[in-house]
């Protein structure tokens, strides 16, 4: 096992449990939900989603955590062919922009800093993103 194949499985396991997460939290699931959205203040979210919509962003985590895990080698069903390394390219922006964020509520440049979505983007999300982002980009490259 080489290094970009670690990488890639880090992620395919890190996006799984994210989408695990969110089939949870899909499905009535109430665990963490009050403080992963983002906030105008302690009182107020910028948006609640329906848990169709919630639905709608666990299985896109769910099939990249499937692509990641291809591309670790840890199974030989192509899924996305020769347009591996091109998905692969757009998720690393993807993640990446998602690390810098909107400039408002979320991300490294966010102006909203006192409520208990920004901590925990601060501590967890965002790092997340920046680790996915910059893992992918050595695990394509070497």
């Amino acid at each position: 096992m080489n290094i970009n194949q670690i990488l890639f499985g880090v992620n395919a396991l890190i996006l799984f449990l994210v989408a695990a997460i969110h089939f949870y939290w899909a499905f009535g699931g109430k665990w963490g939900a009050n403080s992963v959205l983002p906030q105008i203040n302690s009182q107020k979210r910028v948006f609640t989603p329906s848990p169709i919509a919630t639905f709608a962003v666990a299985i896109p985590f769910l099939l990249i955590s499937l692509i990641f895990a291809q591309a670790a080698g840890w199974f030989n069903i192509d899924i996305v062919g020769q347009y591996l390394s091109s998905l692969l390219l757009i998720l690393v922006a993807v993640f990446a922009i998602r690390a810098l964020g909107d400039f408002k509520y979320v991300g490294y440049f966010k102006k909203i800093k006192n409520t208990e979505f920004v901590i925990n983007d601060t501590k967890y999300f965002t790092p997340l993103c920046a680790f996915v982002a910059g893992s992918l980009l050595i695990a394509i490259y070497i």
